[in-house]
């Protein structure tokens, strides 16, 4: 009797001890289970994600062909302008809304003088002293030469201040080259990307298509006469070089040029959860090769998660 007890017990206790390890095995496979689950769920996201970035990139890239082709159309009606407005086009299960801006609203970076580019920094500059650094370091980067100029910068310069690079000596590719200036903020250099350009042709701006926050940068202007400028233009009287509201004082600031290169932004919206899927800006050139309509020379695009997939507007 007595030799029989410690038999049943150590039988009790290897099946309690098997049961544990059957617990142990069925908690492991589950795990493995949700973690399979659980990555196949990733990778399925992922993948819509990458679809869907793939398709609102094209979706773009058909809204900048869309507004090429209705800037060269024929058809004066059928036309659109390069005036800032917003088309809103249905295409392949989204919504497009393309705006176009004419770059001769804005200052061209590489071909304004000094006084105008003084005028157009004096806002961020604190002290005069800044001011004519920053002028003169801009010079310094966009002139061919390596001759420093009184309050300039040139690759001596740029070594001291433990930079690994030196102006460019030659035309800003972009205006967020402005940023890479000796002493330039990088602040400074991104609120100028909303006013300048590398691709505006001179040095001058449009005044019946540039914006007010660009006018009101212009040497000695007057918000007054802006304005009443800015009014009549959108009555239909223009801010046209010898019409009305053409701000005389400011004239020498101003031409009549129009294109050849447009800046054209893209936002593709879904149509079933009204999210935006990316958005795009292009610069392109028009009716100025005969081998092709129109060339881009800049393209930007950002994708986003429409809302109902995890993303923000």
């Amino acid at each position: 009797m007595s030799s029989a007890m410690p038999s049943r017990s150590r039988a009790r206790g290897q099946r309690g001890i098997a049961l544990v390890v059957v617990l142990w095995i069925v908690t492991l496979l589950a795990l493995q289970v949700s973690i399979f689950n659980l990555t196949v769920r990733d990778a399925a996201s992922l993948a819509g994600n990458e679809m869907a970035a793939a398709r609102g990139e094209a979706l773009a890239a058909g809204g900048v062909e869309l507004a090429a082709a209705r800037l060269a159309e024929r058809e004066i009606s059928r036309r659109w302008q390069a005036n800032g407005g917003t088309q809103t086009v249905a295409f392949g299960g989204a919504r497009l809304q393309i705006t176009i801006t004419d770059e001769s609203s804005r200052f061209d970076i590489n071909e304004i003088g000094e006084e105008l580019l003084a005028s157009l920094l004096r806002p961020y500059a604190g002290t005069q002293a800044t001011l004519a650094a920053w002028v003169d370091r801009v010079l310094d980067w966009r002139d061919t030469d390596s001759d420093r100029r009184p309050q300039g910068a040139e690759d001596q310069d740029y070594r001291r201040a433990g930079l690994p690079y030196g102006p460019r000596n030659g035309p800003f590719l972009d205006p967020s080259e402005l940023g890479r200036v000796l002493g330039m903020p990088a602040s400074v250099a991104e609120a100028l990307a909303r006013t300048v350009t590398v691709y505006g042709g001179e040095g001058k701006i449009n005044p019946a298509l540039a914006p007010r926050e660009a006018l009101m940068l212009l040497p000695g202007v007057d918000a007054g006469e802006i304005d009443q400028a800015l009014q009549l233009r959108s009555q239909g009287r223009g801010t046209s070089l010898g019409g009305p509201g053409n701000l005389p004082a400011l004239a020498r600031w101003f031409t009549a040029r129009v294109g050849p290169t447009f800046r054209i932004a893209v936002v593709v919206r879904d149509e079933a959860t009204e999210g935006a899927i990316g958005k795009a800006e292009a610069i392109i050139l028009v009716g100025r090769d005969a081998a092709t309509p129109f060339r881009v020379l800049s393209w930007r695009y950002g994708s986003q998660t429409p809302r109902g997939q995890g993303g923000q507007e």
